[in-house]
């Protein structure tokens, strides 16, 4: 049977996050996720509605969930006008739904297409699934004091990274930085990247306020925390969500 998956929407816009910001970008959302970030700017993503909203360039189509992997690439055909295009499958949490995460991946890349995968790299063994279907993984590390459900994740972060630098991807590991991320907890994730420090662009995200958080990270710690990250050997970079400023989705 053809993988299916819950979505809350398509749309094509440009990157706003990572390495690749500012590149145009087709955007697959899927429901559900299984932590709750205290920061998370995409709490309409925890339930799947009935139906999702495809949004192609100056009109709104609505497709019922579950869809298909099949059917979502035959979707974004039809938000982009581009001959090839880079999807980026985003959340909630796509790692959810690692069959329809592996078959969209291969229908697009058949196509010519791109696909990055955005994940809060909770699941190794669903990582594992995928990772040779994808052409970029951006895996969270979830820093203590950034959960509201105070959740530990980092052992599976980990083995995400472990699993993607295995298969050769190229990785980003995003950490979003709020005033609550103290020293000692930021550290212990650089000691824990040692290993993959030749692997991985390390994204420090400063917080953009939202629920819960509503203090910017102050710039003393985001400096602060670039200096360390260097000087731990990383390819660190300071990315702030740029589509918030440019008031895209």
């Amino acid at each position: 049977m053809a993988a299916r998956a819950p979505l809350i929407e398509i749309f094509d816009s440009v990157q706003g996050e990572g390495r690749f910001v500012g590149q145009p970008m087709v955007f697959v959302r899927t429901a559900t996720c299984p932590i709750r970030c205290a920061y998370c700017d995409t709490p309409h993503s925890y339930e799947a509605p009935p139906a999702f909203e495809v949004r192609a360039r100056g009109r709104v189509l609505a497709e019922p969930n579950p869809t298909s992997a099949e059917r979502a690439v035959e979707l974004v055909g039809q938000v982009v006008d581009r001959a090839s295009w880079t999807a980026s499958l985003t959340g909630g949490e796509p790692l959810v739904f690692p069959a329809f995460v592996a078959e969209f991946a291969r229908a697009a890349r058949r196509q010519g297409s791109r696909v990055h995968l955005e994940t809060a790299a909770l699941d190794p063994h669903a990582m594992r699934e995928v990772v040779d279907v994808v052409d970029h993984v951006s895996a969270d590390w979830k820093l203590p004091g950034t959960l509201a459900d105070r959740g530990d994740w980092r052992a599976q972060h980990l083995g995400c990274v472990e699993v993607a630098a295995l298969a050769g991807r190229s990785i980003d590991v995003k950490a979003v930085l709020t005033n609550d991320v103290t020293d000692a907890a930021f550290d212990d994730m650089l000691v824990r990247l040692g290993p993959f420090v030749r692997a991985i662009v390390l994204v420090l995200q400063p917080v953009t306020p939202f629920g819960a958080v509503q203090e910017r990270c102050s710039s003393d710690q985001v400096l602060r925390r670039l200096d360390a990250a260097i000087a731990a050997g990383f390819d660190a970079r300071v990315v702030p969500q740029t589509h918030r400023v440019l008031g895209v989705d």
